[in-house]
């Protein structure tokens, strides 16, 4: 790869990685100015287990241990598609065929998603960034209300919940998967050996940034349950400041791993609209085809809401964005209970319809998740597609 200016060493890794890790594919992504790594090696294992095994996770982080300038990540393909199905793009912009740098399949176009799920993918991951990037700014804003009234503990607890928040968002858009603890450190750490960016909100350097940090970390338990905890109000002010230059660098970096994505689509449609024609296409032919090809330029760009079933010819599955089996389970829960009310009314509540008001605003929001809002988008773009058709015939 242009950039690699040591193949030899690049060459070396690779082989022992596959000596040791059954390996679908590995990805190289070749580090900049901005970013605290040399090499990124992305691996795809052939171990479709959810859980990577213990002893593969040792040799990676012991192996790549020996090489300062490299990091690793590595997933298995059911972890990959349960990342998709949440809303990432992490995938479709780091496992490229340009940047694949070892497969075990002939097909070097083999990857570990399909180039027809690209539109899927980035609505999901749009649906998911505005999603969990509200929340984030609904827990900054939080935060204004009891700086206000001197209660900087519980102000301190809110900016704490707006950072793990907020790293969790962008681990799972820069990295592929978050980490699951509390620690705000340990957030930064984790993500600081990829992304300089969010890896120096607060400095290791600098002692009074170390003090803030632990600040934070104290909060997310102390400020509720201990009256020992004190926090300055200059503190809540300096981690304030902090927390405003996080919520920016989210709405930097995210909306543009979105806009990598949406040109992907876009060259991936271009490239489908200038293939050449075919020396017997008649002149009636030619003529539809601008009109054809805008079509289905269309429906690659927005319809994503509807897919194809792989059982049942002319059927189609549709997807609902959650966060595992548990948040179905209670989806499908306040649907019951949705049901239930309406058989039950007049006759009040029973112990299954104890917090009717949720159990109507969640179903609510999951028949909004429903609504074809980007096919409404296609037919009003056929629509005056066609109507231009019209006019210039």
């Amino acid at each position: 790869m242009e950039g690699t200016d040591n193949p030899d060493e690049i060459r070396e890794i690779v082989s022992k990685v596959v000596e040791k890790v059954d390996t679908n594919h590995i990805y190289l992504t070749i580090g900049g100015k901005e970013q605290p790594y040399k090499y990124w090696f992305i691996i795809v294992t052939g171990d479709y287990a959810n859980r990577f095994r213990e002893e593969k996770e040792q040799f990676l982080k012991v192996f790549f241990g020996m090489y300062p300038d490299c990091v690793v990540s590595y997933f298995t393909p059911t972890q990959i598609g349960g990342q998709e199905s949440a809303g990432t793009t992490f995938f479709v912009n780091n496992c490229k065929k340009e940047n694949m740098i070892y497969t075990c399949f002939d097909d070097r176009s083999l990857a570990p998603f399909d180039e027809k799920d690209l539109p899927r993918i980035l609505n999901s991951s749009r649906t998911y960034y505005e999603k969990e990037i509200e929340k984030v700014r609904a827990f900054r804003k939080g935060a204004i209300p009891f700086m206000d009234e001197g209660n900087f503990e519980l102000a301190g607890f809110m900016f704490h919940q707006t950072l793990e928040m907020g790293y969790r968002l962008a681990e799972h858009f820069l990295l592929g998967h978050s980490h699951k603890g509390h620690s705000i450190r340990e957030h930064q750490n984790f993500i600081g050996d990829f992304s300089g960016a969010f890896g120096e909100i607060f400095s290791r350097e600098i002692e009074e940034d170390i003090r803030l940090l632990n600040k934070l970390d104290k909060s997310y338990v102390k400020s509720r349950y201990s009256k020992d905890f004190m926090i300055e109000e200059e503190q809540v002010d300096l981690i304030k400041g902090s927390v405003d230059m996080f919520i920016l660098e989210l709405e930097k970096h995210i909306p543009a791993e979105l806009e990598k994505c949406q040109r992907r689509i876009e060259d991936k449609m271009n490239s489908t609209i200038h293939e050449p024609l075919s020396p017997n296409s008649n002149d009636k032919s030619q003529k539809q085809d601008p009109l054809l090809n805008r079509l289905r330029e269309l429906e690659w760009k927005y319809c994503g809401t509807l897919e194809p079933s792989q059982q049942r010819e002319g059927y189609y599955s549709l997807k609902l964005i959650n966060g595992g089996y548990q948040e179905t389970m209670l989806m499908i829960t306040n649907l019951i209970k949705v049901c239930m009310m309406a058989i039950e009314y007049p006759h009040g509540s029973s112990k299954w319809l104890q917090e009717p008001d949720i159990a109507i605003a969640d179903t609510i929001g999951h028949i909004l998740d429903l609504m074809p809002y980007d096919e409404m988008e296609f037919l009003d773009e056929v629509r005056q597609l066609l109507s231009e058709t019209s006019s210039n015939d």
